[in-house]
């Protein structure tokens, strides 16, 4: 048998036409790169994917202390301030600037911007409740006002004081930015921040006269609060109001038994009494100055008297007219001593005029410590005469 020669019956790939072979490389490299993009995108999606499932695991840090002085900013002077956040996170901050001298925070050796107080920090044990008030400077250079100068004897001396100070802050800004110093300011003790109350009328140059609390000639007519001394108490009730009232009182020039009700203790007022005397010892053994409201308190005790009132409350044109009515009308130099209260916006605005105005060229105005002595004088007592009129409260 013979063999059979081999088929010369060419491929199907060689029978296909030419249009038909580029179609089926066409699909195949179509198909080639579909399969090579889908796996490229797989592989950048895999790290997303693992992202969401397994976030980076955070650092440890070490645990920072609660204390508010320790809160979270660290600093040194070489290096970025690091904030440690709540979640952990930690952001670089810009050094914080040292603090200039007239904006610091409330506390007893810092100082507020004049026309605004900022945020207490949190923790502050002194945080300050006004927020329109002026500065505190520095406890050191607020112990006390600046020595009065002499008292002039070829023009009349005016001495004022402002009954009633502390109440309000918006009243407390207006008297301490309009009304000149060396003008005082008088403090019931019951102002719940009398502490800082005096200092920001020491950081504006003014003394301080705070209200001792007693019975008046007439009780019935007004409360004096739970710590009046007079009648009633023991000399032991005395002494421990007393204290109390001291302790409220540190850091002023003195006492006065005067308030922005006006004087209550001429015609048998407690201050007029024998049972006062060793009170006014102990309020002279404490260096304290003692301001009466009038010559006939009989004050013998170092301090000063009051020659002449004016009530705050009154319209503008009543306060105009006494406030003219002040000076001696034969042009004579006099000691005056004025005692205005209570501390309003009208008063305020007259007032300021007033020491600005033409009449501030027949005075000086110096502070009430100016005319302290060591009793009522002759010379105190001959500025209560008709010509230099008392309008009492």
């Amino acid at each position: 048998m013979q063999n059979r020669p081999a088929s010369s019956r060419p491929g199907l790939w060689q029978r296909l036409p030419v249009i038909g072979r580029l179609l089926i490389a066409f699909w195949a490299v179509l198909l080639a790169a579909g399969a090579g993009a889908t796996a490229f995108l797989l592989h950048q999606q895999k790290p997303i994917v693992v992202a969401k499932v397994s976030p980076q695991s955070k650092p440890h840090l070490p645990a920072q202390p609660t204390s508010p002085a320790n809160s979270s900013i660290v600093s040194t002077p070489a290096q970025k301030e690091t904030t440690v956040t709540a979640a952990g996170t930690q952001t670089a901050a810009a050094p914080v600037p040292a603090k200039p001298a007239d904006v610091t925070l409330p506390t007893a050796a810092t100082t507020i911007s004049a026309k605004a107080v900022p945020p207490s920090p949190a923790g502050s044990a002194a945080a300050v409740t006004q927020q329109t008030l002026p500065p505190i400077v520095s406890s050191a250079a607020s112990s006390s006002p600046p020595a009065s100068a002499p008292v002039p004897t070829d023009k009349t001396a005016i001495a004022i004081v402002l009954q009633g100070f502390g109440y309000s802050d918006a009243l407390t800004y207006d008297v301490l930015s309009r009304i000149p110093a060396p003008v005082a300011v008088g403090i019931s003790p019951y102002v719940s921040n009398i502490r800082d109350i005096i200092a920001r009328a020491h950081a504006s140059h003014r003394e301080v006269y705070v209200t001792l609390p007693m019975q008046s000639a007439h009780p019935e007519r007004a409360d004096e609060g739970p710590h009046a001394l007079g009648y009633g108490n023991s000399a032991a009730d005395d002494q421990r109001e007393l204290e109390w009232c001291l302790t409220r009182a540190a850091g002023a020039e003195g006492l006065t038994d005067a308030s922005e009700n006006g004087d209550d203790q001429p015609g048998g007022g407690y201050a007029t009494s024998p049972d006062f005397s060793p009170i006014a010892s102990a309020i002279s053994s404490r260096g304290l100055l003692y301001l009466t409201g009038s010559a006939q308190d009989g004050r013998r005790t170092r301090g000063m008297t009051a020659t002449a009132w004016i009530d705050g409350d009154a319209d503008a044109a009543t306060l105009d007219s006494r406030l003219a009515a002040l000076l001696p009308q034969d042009g004579k130099p006099a000691k005056i001593l004025l005692m205005v209260g209570p501390i309003t916006p009208v008063m305020i605005d007259r007032l300021a005029n007033w020491l600005k105005g033409p009449a501030a060229q027949n005075f000086v105005v110096v502070p009430p410590s100016a005319f302290a002595d060591s009793g009522v004088s002759n010379d105190q007592a001959a500025n209560l005469s008709p010509s230099n009129p008392i309008a009492p409260l």
